[in-house]
């Protein structure tokens, strides 16, 4: 009953995206997404990543967080969202990449080994990204962070299906921006920046800040 449920709320988040997508391509001078502000304490966690290190959000305290929720075994969304990552970092200079760190959470409780995030890190060629924590852990434990990050998570037939997009967190811990854009190449530029772009944009925002 309750992954029924959960396939529900996965189901509606991604026909309402696609409809409110599809509505502002209608409108002959479309808004354009900016993505979603946010306030509040982020929630903290602490988990193993890839090379098997506690890792724990406090401990970037200082640095913007790039946070995103990842399934260890995707061979659709999550690879095209790790490239778009890999060009967010590449568009950083050497000051702005020192300042920033990058973080995936497991959504496959299945497939959570410290091999498995391990694996498909080099795969998805995040290992390019020095400051890439893919972290990992017990089905209750992940599921606790999900729960705390609004994201849902349902197994499907073929993939699991989770609520897409990254968290913006600003260096004192504050969660600061909500962005979920296209990341095939069918959307329309018009109305969203690539999200690499996107993200380049807010975090360059919160470092100017401080």
């Amino acid at each position: 009953m309750k992954y029924w449920r959960l396939g529900l709320v996965c189901a509606f988040i991604i026909l309402a995206g696609a409809s409110i997508y599809f509505f502002l391509s209608s409108l002959e001078n479309p808004p354009t997404y900016e993505g979603t502000e946010l306030s509040g304490e982020a929630p903290n966690f602490s988990l193993a990543d890839q090379n098997d290190s506690v890792v724990t959000l406090s401990d970037f305290r200082g640095k913007v967080v790039v946070l995103t929720f990842m399934d260890s075994t995707c061979q659709d969304t999550c690879p095209l969202t790790a490239a778009q990552l890999r060009q967010t970092y590449r568009q950083f200079d050497r000051n702005e990449a020192n300042q920033v760190a990058f973080i995936g959470i497991n959504v496959n409780s299945e497939a959570n080994r410290i091999a498995d995030v391990y694996e498909i890190t080099i795969t998805w060629r995040l290992d390019e990204i020095p400051s890439w924590h893919f972290l990992t852990g017990s089905r209750q434990d992940l599921e606790s962070i999900w729960r705390d990050y609004g994201i849902a998570v349902a197994p499907g037939p073929d993939e699991i299906m989770h609520t897409p997009g990254v968290f913006l967190i600003d260096q004192s811990g504050q969660k600061r921006w909500y962005i979920s854009t296209p990341v095939s190449e069918l959307h329309d530029p018009e109305l969203s920046l690539p999200l690499n772009e996107l993200l380049v944009k807010r975090v360059r925002e919160i470092l100017r800040e401080n």
